[in-house]
């Protein structure tokens, strides 16, 4: 067995070997885009508050696996096809070894090594309850490792497509597997609730394909998108057979699930520690409520701090449960604190938080909010125009592309000229459609996605301001017209910052260290500036140029600007090598 170590300091060895299987992907810039687009995905999953270094024990750099402490191993192709081969002789899936399971097993074991090691500590509190309700439905345990690709393990990730949970669902497939979305309860949030639904949606999708790979497959992108790969293939019934015909996003998906599942059972191998959450599944337990009661009321009485409450229960959106008498619920606690809940429950409905409010008022509170905030909206119809988006009639109303697809019944996200689309609200003044055009030469390596990204617009409407028809083709050196919304950065990436309780404008623009007027323009406030809890603040970020010192690498620059190595990769499109050089001048895109 080759070990190929690399080290925290500059590279001392490096051996990167052809793969022995035959690529079996179309092209090389395919894949490395596929890989993109997943490890995008992966770091928008994590970049909360939820996986904050204070929600896990220390950190520590240890050698306890026969390597010094800050060692990174890496091994060659014969190494891996042995271990994952070892894995298939414990389960009935069929998995593989290609370039593209290797690109993944390097991003978890490298490029993430600490958010892997997280994700590791975090196992603890979830896979118990996972291998049970897999057990239950008669599902392979291995699909527990599903979770880490869909959601890393954060029960209260949304992706951009609005999937929210550990397992991922967006409205329409939550509802229909019985899961609860209202103003106070995400049920899809919900560890339990979510994993019960996430089995019986699988279940359902075996007895469709009776593949397990096929199931992975319709979970990421749907039913439909597996039945046309199957008929573009010529009714092949293979995964690897119908790839080249699948979402992009989905072509990486079972790779990373393969990728996942090797790291996950060799992390000593590769030198990776878990990093232990601050509670354990063994150290939970719930309560029956039967009143109305918030979290607030709880902590004061019991003294568990609100955002373990939080942690524990992702599901109560507004840290309100709205239970009664005849609709209780059950609220996740630590066990250490269970006993002290019994003896004071009485007391806990009756207190009056440090606001003066009990349970029943702050549940009125609430409904007065969502009245507001609703504002009982003016129902109107928008009819839709050539080049419109579900998206980007979301942005001119201010409402969520769900909420679109909710009021209208939408089966899917397509619209078409000359539709009718039901919103509630007025558009707002100068809204999406106020644009300048710039123009994108496109670079070797960058695919319509990353430019997409980059200038915070969405692929179809590049696609229709550029008449690129279906095939989507561009070409190194090809220029792309891009309509920038007026008073936005336009060369800026987009990020969004959700507004918690008690913020306002000036914390959070001192918090991404930009001006209150930029934050206004960038999100069409308006002259009231006003915001509110759970709205999705836009962000643009601004370039540095960054000179590569001897002695550096990618991993240390990344640390020095927050960001990640994937995303330095990205912006100066340094291909799969990730070579930099002293005197080289990176792009660092920063608040």
């Amino acid at each position: 067995m080759r070990v190929a170590y690399l080290y925290n300091v500059p590279v001392i060895l490096l051996v990167l070997l052809t793969t022995v299987f035959s690529d079996v992907f179309a092209g090389r810039n395919d894949v490395e885009a596929d890989d993109t687009i997943v490890a995008e995905i992966l770091d928008s999953l994590v970049t909360t508050a939820y996986f904050n270094d204070r929600n896990f024990r220390d950190w520590k750099t240890r050698g306890d696996y026969g390597y010094p402490p800050s060692f990174i191993p890496q091994f060659d192709d014969e190494t891996y096809i042995e271990r994952i081969s070892r894995l298939n002789g414990k389960t009935s899936l069929r998995l593989a070894y290609n370039s593209h399971v290797k690109s993944f097993i390097k991003l978890y074991s490298v490029d993430r090594r600490k958010l892997t090691a997280k994700i590791l500590g975090l196992t603890g509190m979830y896979f118990p309850l996972f291998e049970k309700k897999l057990r239950q439905h008669n599902i392979p345990l291995e699909l527990k490792y599903l979770a880490i690709v869909e959601s890393a393990l954060n029960p209260s990730a949304v992706s951009r497509a609005n999937a929210k949970g550990l397992w991922q669902f967006i409205y329409g497939t939550g509802k229909i597997y019985g899961l609860e979305s209202s103003a106070f309860i995400e049920d899809r949030f919900d560890p339990e609730k979510a994993t019960v639904a996430a089995c019986r949606h699988m279940r359902d999708l075996y007895k469709i394909y009776g593949d397990w790979f096929l199931v992975l497959a319709a979970y990421n992108s749907g039913a439909g998108n597996v039945n046309k790969a199957i008929r573009r293939s010529g009714g092949a019934r293979d995964y690897w057979k119908i790839w080249p015909y699948l979402p992009r996003e989905t072509r990486g998906y079972v790779p990373a699930f393969i990728a996942v599942t090797y790291v996950m059972n060799y992390h000593r191998e590769h030198n990776i520690h878990p990093i232990e959450p601050v509670y354990r599944y063994d150290d939970i337990g719930a309560v029956k409520v039967t009143d109305v009661i918030a979290f607030d009321q709880v902590s004061e009485v019991i003294g568990i701090p609100v955002k373990d409450l939080r942690i524990l229960n992702p599901h109560f959106k507004l840290g309100l449960v709205p239970a009664g008498a005849d609709n209780p619920y059950y609220l996740k606690l630590p066990k250490k604190y269970i006993e002290k809940f019994d003896r004071n429950e009485k007391e806990i409905y009756a207190h009056k938080t440090k606001q003066g409010l009990d349970g029943a008022a702050l549940l009125a509170r609430a409904r007065e909010v969502k009245a507001a905030s609703a504002g009982e909206k003016k129902q109107n119809v928008h009819v839709v125009r050539r080049g419109e988006t579900l998206a980007s009639i979301a942005r001119t109303y201010r409402c969520y592309v769900s909420q679109l697809i909710r009021w209208n019944n939408l089966k899917s996200s397509r619209i078409y000229p000359g539709q009718k689309i039901r919103v509630f609200g007025s558009p707002v003044r100068g809204g999406s459609t106020a644009s300048s055009i710039v123009y994108h030469k496109v670079r070797r390596g960058e695919n319509l996605g990353l430019i997409a990204k980059r200038y915070g617009v969405s692929v179809s409407k590049l696609v229709s301001w550029n008449n690129l028809g279906r095939r989507r083709t561009i070409y190194p050196g090809q220029k792309l017209k891009v309509h920038a919304v007026s008073a936005r950065v336009s060369s800026g990436a987009v990020s969004y910052h959700r507004v918690r309780r008690g913020e306002n404008l000036g914390l959070i623009a001192r918090r991404y260290g930009v001006s209150v007027s930029k934050l206004a323009s960038w999100n069409n406030l308006g002259r009231k500036l006003t915001i509110y809890p759970g709205q999705k603040l836009k962000l643009y970020a601004s370039a540095k140029i960054h000179k590569v010192q001897k002695g550096e690498n990618l991993i240390r620059i990344a640390r020095k600007y927050g960001v990640t190595v994937s995303q330095i990769v990205s912006w100066n499109n340094l291909g799969r090598k990730r070579m930099i050089y002293p005197g080289q001048k990176l792009t660092i895109r920063t608040n």
